[in-house]
């Protein structure tokens, strides 16, 4: 009899029950693949027949699977949702297996569960991208999103995009002049008294600096804010600065305000 049908299934589970306490939150479970699994109602991983029929030969002849479907515990009924590794479990049962090892997990929230089924998913075979998508926008959070090794992108047909065509002529191009110093205050004046004898028209700009510095914080917006070029880090960083200074302004403002209130009332006082 395929799938340890001669064997002691207790005997089996009792096992797995030593293993699992070693391994949460995972766990594993020997299984009957018909009366313990239940296979996903909507399944964007698709499967072409020859090769679900190879899957389905090769199964049979090994008498149980090489790579574990995982699943979830569900709480109502103690079966176990397949999140990944339906064709596995489609195999076996075709391959009349009666029992099959599974990983799984107890049962989490539908988030997570939209998210281990995508990102398992998404390594190998083929999908349906329109069920693909359809299951990717059900998930609410960003964090589980982010968690299924998907985005918004991979459903965009870039082919459909209109790209307006950009005249020379309308792009504004300001030269910018960078010159790195390492120097301490003291030897700024000696810099800019230098850079006053060069000369430079009022469309340049010289940006005086340490590289080491400029490159560390490039390299860092690049991180926070997932940019790769460094003209949009740049322009990035320029936000950053007018933020920072727009909150100055209002902080300024909110002292003359308090300082000019406190005047009103010692004069009132008074």
């Amino acid at each position: 009899m395929k799938g340890g049908g001669l064997k002691d299934i207790n005997l089996i589970r009792e096992k797995l029950d030593d293993v699992n306490a070693l391994i949460a939150p995972y766990k594993l479970a020997y299984v009957s693949p018909t009366d313990d699994c239940i296979p996903l109602e909507r399944n964007a991983h698709y499967m072409d027949k020859d090769i679900f029929d190879r899957l389905v030969d090769n199964v049979a002849e090994d008498g149980f699977l090489s790579q574990l479907p995982f699943g979830m515990k569900r709480q109502e009924d103690g079966k176990y949702l397949m999140l990944s590794g339906n064709h596995r479990l489609k195999a076996a049962i075709k391959a009349k297996l009666e029992y099959i090892l599974i990983l799984y997990i107890d049962e989490v929230d539908k988030d997570t569960q939209l998210g281990y089924q995508l990102s398992h998913n998404a390594l190998v075979g083929k999908d349906d991208r329109q069920m693909l998508k359809e299951i990717y926008e059900e998930i609410q959070s960003l964090e589980k999103r982010e968690f299924s090794g998907l985005n918004g992108l991979d459903f965009v047909d870039v082919n459909k995009i209109s790209t307006p065509a950009i005249n020379d002529g309308d792009i504004e191009i300001t030269e910018m002049k960078f010159m790195f110093v390492e120097s301490r205050a003291n030897n700024i004046k000696t810099v800019l008294d230098a850079l006053e004898k060069m000369e430079i028209g009022e469309e340049s700009s010289i940006i005086v600096g340490s590289f080491e510095s400029y490159i560390r914080l490039t390299q860092e917006v690049k991180k926070r804010y997932q940019i790769k070029s460094r003209s949009v880090a740049f322009s990035k960083m320029i936000d950053i600065c007018e933020a920072y200074l727009e909150e100055l302004a209002k902080q300024d403002a909110e002292t003359a305000a308090a300082v000019e209130a406190d005047a009103q009332s010692e004069t009132t006082e008074s």
